[in-house]
């Protein structure tokens, strides 16, 4: 297991634009990128089903040091349903499949910090989650008015 300083560093490192030796990809962007690009029709059919399941954990979570999180992975669950339901056309299939991966990220048991850890443990998920966010901002404002909720309220910029 590493260490809380240990995993900061690690982030950071990988946050930057520049190669990471520990994981093969320039940055959080590109481990996304390159990670929602290996999910199937399948996989994306998968996380569709457990959206019930995943709404309620998500729910129940309270993290303090990211008081954004639980209203993001909200919007994440409400808009993979939505697009899937064809309710909300506009999604691309990048936004959905980079938004399968976060939800799935955020209920991984093994993950680049053990959620366990304190004051830092959900900072990898986070991360993960607002990278797709800022990756498909467009299409999320756009998903924002659709469900007349303000972008503001969900993102993570003051």
């Amino acid at each position: 297991m590493r260490s809380a300083n240990g995993s900061l560093e690690f982030l950071r490192r990988i946050s930057r634009r520049r190669r990471s030796a520990q994981c093969g990809v320039e940055s959080i962007s590109e481990y996304v990128e390159q990670s929602a690009s290996l999910l199937t029709p399948e996989h994306l059919d998968e996380v569709g089903r457990e959206l019930p399941i995943l709404n309620l954990q998500f729910a129940a979570l309270s993290v303090r040091q990211f008081p954004h999180l639980q209203q993001q992975l909200k919007l994440l669950t409400d808009f993979l349903e939505d697009t899937a339901a064809g309710v909300f056309p506009d999604g691309s299939e990048a936004s959905r499949k980079e938004t399968a991966f976060a939800l799935r990220y955020m209920v991984k048991e093994a993950d680049i910090i053990p959620d366990s850890v304190p004051e830092i443990g959900y900072a990898d998920d986070s991360l993960i989650v607002r990278t797709v966010l800022s990756r498909h901002q467009d299409v999320f404002r756009d998903y924002c008015r659709f469900r007349k909720t303000r972008w503001s309220k969900i993102s993570f910029a003051p």
